[in-house]
């Protein structure tokens, strides 16, 4: 079962989802979509659709876990589980618990949204030097909390390695995505016409 574009914003508008958290989102979207492109030039069992659909989606309920302490991650994943789509849930619930598999293995969808979420913070497209130094000051009240957040990033670190070195460009690249205003229009355009589109933009 396929959940177009269109279907997704009306989900996060159904599910009361505040402007701020979908605004992140459409960033993360766009991060995952533009490497998502180029990754698909190499390997085309990438499914460009399922990957910027899951990425919009990755924080459905995150405004929710605010209200009741649950975790956001797994709520999206029953969520959308529930709704008849899971691998888009897979993609929710990887953005925070990510497995990875061989090193040698194609890059996934999962890998993908969880690199991109860790360069946008808040609605801003950041290094992931940034946004680590930010989770840090924010969350890293104790050691165990400090300890998982250098492990997570460690684990960025290997997957940004993994994916540019496949690509024509360094992660530095990312950062002009960020000039892009009107990132819902480039959205839906971009998905549906990958090889034409980023060089007009940027």
């Amino acid at each position: 079962m396929i959940l177009s574009l269109e279907e997704a914003y009306h989900l996060l508008k159904k599910e009361k989802v505040p402007e701020h958290i979908v605004k992140h989102s459409e960033k993360v979207a766009l991060v995952s979509l533009f490497i998502g492109c180029f990754l698909k030039e190499i390997d085309k069992n990438i499914d460009l659709h399922l990957l910027t659909v899951g990425a919009l989606l990755h924080d459905i309920k995150k405004y929710k876990s605010f209200l009741t302490g649950e975790d956001h991650a797994l709520l999206g994943y029953e969520y959308m589980k529930k709704l008849g789509y899971e691998r888009i849930g897979d993609i929710i619930k990887a953005h925070i618990y990510l497995e990875l598999g061989s090193l040698d293995a194609f890059i996934t969808e999962e890998e993908i949204v969880h690199y991109a979420d860790k360069r946008v913070m808040h609605e801003k497209i950041v290094s992931l030097k940034e946004r680590f130094d930010d989770l840090k000051k924010r969350y890293g009240k104790n050691e165990q909390t400090i300890l998982r957040l250098e492990s997570l990033e460690r684990l960025n670190y290997l997957i940004e390695k993994r994916i540019f070195k496949r690509l024509p460009f360094t992660p530095d690249k990312i950062m002009e995505l960020e000039k892009i205003k009107e990132v819902k229009d480039v959205l839906f355009r971009c998905v549906k016409s990958c090889s034409s589109c980023w060089w007009n933009i940027l």
